[in-house]
């Protein structure tokens, strides 16, 4: 399933000529814009044509000057127009002459990651799409809401997900639905003809995942465990990671724990602080295990240390790996040997 919209009207098919599609959460606009083009091909018996376009090399007349060109085999056509949100409400007056008398061969599709909703209902021209059922937002989805999504996903695929096992995915991965979306597919190929994911499958395959690795990898800088750190590190590596991103998500965990004790220093209750750092209740209590191994001067050290690690790499003839090794020993010097 992708957006509940988009799946009647591709029943009933009666698919909008312009749609708008808007919201942060990446991996369900991309499902719904699959789903699409797969409705399309399969009302038209054949092969639709796609054309992709961004808002930044072209003007909306254009792009809809070109929807009116009908496709060289005369079935439909797909033309996917990114970034729109950047066009100026004055650029948007072509659409309302467009949207009296639509290109009939044409499903044109404004891709507008960056708009809200008050800002749709605010725009005359997405207000009118938004009318027509044509406007259709794809946002986070709340933690309470994770679970059932992760159990739909399942049995999409022809699994049951237990609940424990639901929760335990989310624990264990974040709220990334992209992420998440990945790992449950590994679990699935995994388990072969077995119907049931329960906990301690999820517990078992899921820590290589690369958002439980750089918890991991933390939880080792806490407990002074260098050469545990290193092994994540290698893990992180191996798993394909560039350099710079394993810095930068390093780098976001120590800044979500400086927050955190900002949080707890000022007395905000537990249920606040998910909904303020952006991750689920159940990460937040691993954040706060954690916290309680830092100082708020080390980690603010340590984010130093991770700027300067960065231009390194940026910068200098020195090998990346040794970049991060180095940083990392940094963070987690060896504890002296004993005479």
């Amino acid at each position: 399933m992708s957006h509940p919209i988009l799946e009647r009207h591709l029943k009933k098919q009666i698919l909008r000529p312009v749609y708008l599609f808007y919201g942060e959460e990446e991996f369900l606009l991309r499902r719904a814009l699959e789903r699409l083009q797969t409705g399309l091909r399969a009302d038209d018996q054949q092969p639709s044509e796609k054309t992709v376009l961004e808002a930044e090399d072209t003007s909306l007349a254009e792009v809809l000057s070109q929807a009116r060109v009908p496709s060289l085999w005369g079935t439909r056509q797909l033309i996917l127009l990114y970034n729109a949100d950047r066009y100026k409400t004055a650029e948007l007056k072509p659409l309302g002459s467009y949207l009296d008398a639509p290109a009939s061969q044409t499903c044109l599709v404004l891709v507008a990651p960056g708009l809200k909703f008050k800002e749709v209902e605010r725009n005359p021209y997405w207000r009118r799409l938004q009318e027509q059922e044509a406007a259709l937002g794809f946002f986070r989805l709340k933690e309470a809401a994770l679970p059932r999504w992760l159990e739909q996903e399942a049995r999409r695929q022809g699994k049951i997900l237990a609940p424990a096992a639901a929760q335990r995915l989310i624990e264990t991965v974040g709220d990334n639905l992209l992420e998440l979306a990945q790992e449950l597919e590994k679990l699935i190929l995994y388990m072969g003809a077995e119907k049931t994911i329960t906990a301690p499958l999820v517990s078992q395959l899921t820590c290589a995942s690369r958002s439980f690795t750089i918890f991991a990898l933390v939880d080792a800088l806490g407990q002074r465990r260098p050469e545990q750190a290193l092994q994540i590190l290698n893990r992180l590596l191996e798993l394909g990671e560039p350099p710079l991103k394993i810095l930068v998500m390093l780098a976001r965990q120590l800044r979500l724990l400086l927050r955190l004790q900002d949080y707890q220093r000022s007395g905000t209750p537990v249920e606040e602080q998910a909904p303020r750092l952006g991750v689920p209740r159940g990460i937040v209590l691993k954040l706060q295990r954690q916290a309680a191994h830092f100082r708020v001067a080390e980690l603010r050290s340590h984010l130093f240390n991770l700027h300067r690690a960065d231009q390194g790499i940026k910068t200098s003839a020195l090998a990346p790996r040794l970049w991060l090794e180095k940083v990392i020993l940094e963070l987690c010097p060896p504890v002296p040997l004993r005479n």
